[in-house]
């Protein structure tokens, strides 16, 4: 045996076999996690590559990229849904004149149409919410909700219509009578307002039965709201009845039930108290969209003009000069649940 072939002998290694040659083909979209913070959503999976869904079979009927057809519903017509032009800065507090003045024009022409047209309504509610009308923000400013209140009153007084402004006393007995805070030291203001030309057409009054008269024509109720242990509901009520099919125009009321150890407004009746104030249609209605519980920045604004118009819901864009609310939005058929204003807003329905 030779030198080499003891060496071949000896030294031997085993066989392995090659390796399998992988099909050609795009490789695998690789993942990645996105946070999503905004109105509190969980985390996401994307691909990184940005045609990674365009390699997938488009399923047979549907062309790729296509919107859904829920995308496309609600969408204004040009021409037909002429956007408000809402004013901007509105985070910038105290308001100019001129915002305030826009947002009192906008609701009273609103309600004056909503009770004196050729169908009247005779329980309505207006809603405006914009940072100095807003009770829950450290901003809130009674000078501006009583001025919107003469802007309505003396419109309603013009042709000498008699208006009685309402606002609820104290409720409870003895050391527990307790009122809003909101509303401490209306009733003073009211008596010490100027009401101009139609000051003899104004009356000032609480919300009970006793108050309206017989030669009363409107009522407006400013701000009524329930507090710890009492409601305000019944009072309404009881006025109600007193007032008979004459309009009653409650101004930006909070009427949601309130617990106490006392077992008012407990579950106990709750649907039967919904159901009420629910009857109660609205004739204005304006707030912006924030993430709660924050006011701050505003997102968007929901608006409803009254009786015979839509709502639209309008979204936020630029900054300071320019800041604009698009019009993003109408809905005929009420008023838009949350989680469809939070599509629109967040662009997961498509402008």
């Amino acid at each position: 045996v030779t030198t080499h072939d003891a060496m071949s002998t000896c030294c031997a290694l085993p066989v392995v076999a090659a390796p399998r040659a992988r099909r050609a083909g795009p490789a695998p979209a690789r993942h990645r996690v996105v946070a999503r913070s905004f109105f509190g959503f969980g985390s996401k999976r994307e691909g990184d590559a940005k045609d990674a869904g365009a390699r997938r079979p488009t399923p047979s009927g549907r062309a790729p990229g296509r919107p859904k057809p829920e995308d496309s519903a609600n969408m204004p017509e040009d021409g037909v849904d002429v956007p408000a032009d809402i004013p901007t800065l509105l985070n910038n507090t105290p308001h100019e004149r001129s915002t305030r003045r826009w947002f009192y024009r906008d609701c009273s022409d609103a309600v004056v149409a909503a009770v004196t047209g050729p169908d009247p309504m005779t329980r309505c509610t207006a809603k405006i919410e914009f940072p100095e009308l807003n009770v829950d923000g450290d901003v809130y400013r009674i000078g501006t909700l009583l001025e919107l209140v003469r802007e309505i009153a003396t419109r309603l007084a013009a042709d000498g219509k008699k208006v009685r402004v309402c606002v609820q006393g104290s409720m409870g007995q003895g050391v527990f009578q307790a009122l809003p805070l909101a509303l401490s030291g209306v009733a003073r203001i009211l008596d010490l307002m100027d009401w101009g030309d139609a000051e003899e057409f104004i009356r000032r009054g609480s919300i009970g039965r006793d108050v309206p008269a017989e030669d009363d024509d409107y009522f407006i109720l400013i701000a009524p709201q329930n507090i710890v242990g009492y409601a305000v509901l019944p009072y309404i009520a009881e006025m109600e009845e007193a007032a008979g099919d004459r309009p009653m125009i409650m101004i930006n009321p909070k009427l949601d039930d309130i617990q106490s150890a006392g077992n008012v407004m407990s579950i106990r009746g709750r649907g039967e108290r919904r159901e009420y104030v629910a009857a109660w249609r609205p004739a204005y209605h304006f707030r912006l969209l924030y993430k709660k519980p924050y006011f701050f920045p505003i997102f968007g604004a929901l608006r409803y003009g009254g009786p015979g118009t839509k709502w639209e819901l309008y979204k936020r864009f630029g900054k300071m000069a320019t800041e604009e609310y698009a019009l993003m939005r109408v809905y005929e058929d009420g008023e838009p649940g949350s989680g469809e204003i939070t599509d629109v807003i967040l662009n997961r329905k498509k402008a």
